[in-house]
């Protein structure tokens, strides 16, 4: 009797995970780039940005946790996933094969931030970097290119991390490109 109950919730678990892979096979393709129906191995390291971030890391945190922030961190920068409308903790923690209570505290521990924070961190660097390379765009181009779905919570986000509005550092990365 257990071990048919075992059984059931396996089989459960193994068709949730078929579901979420079917619906958005990107998130699952880590660490691997698609060309012509092959999977090729891509070793790339994650930028200068988050290296300083990731060694910001304190020091009290078990090596273990330091390793998971660093895989979540190169999944965010090779795979962009918070382009993905609907992008959860648990897109995440299925993509990096842990359970969500434990990346979660992880992403807390490791970056003093929520999910949700993590996320529109990303998302902000992602808008800058965007604007940096085309400054014709408009701030809601920007709020959407870069995942977000609400003008408002983009100007949020951006506050929160770079401290001014977005027209206010559009403005100025304007003037000092001319």
């Amino acid at each position: 009797m257990t071990l048919t109950i075992v059984l059931a919730i396996f089989l459960i678990l193994l068709i949730v995970l078929m579901i979420m892979i079917l619906r958005n096979p990107k998130l699952f393709l880590f660490g691997m780039k698609v060309t012509s129906g092959k999977k090729k191995t891509v070793k790339t390291e994650p930028t200068e940005a988050k290296e300083a971030e990731i060694k910001k890391v304190p020091n009290k945190v078990k090596a273990a946790d330091k390793e998971l922030y660093y895989r979540c961190c190169r999944y965010m920068e090779l795979r962009k996933p918070f382009l993905v409308e609907g992008f959860s903790l648990e897109d995440m923690s299925l993509a990096l094969l842990t359970n969500k209570l434990y990346l979660s505290q992880t992403i807390n521990s490791c970056s003093g931030r929520n999910f949700r924070t993590f996320v529109n961190c990303y998302r902000v660097m992602y808008a800058m970097d965007l604007y940096k390379k085309n400054n014709r765009l408009r701030v809601c181009d920007l709020s959407n290119l870069a995942g977000f779905h609400n003008p408002v919570t983009f100007n949020m986000a951006f506050k929160l991390f770079m401290d001014e509005s977005p027209s206010t550092w559009c403005a100025r990365i304007r003037k000092g490109k001319k």
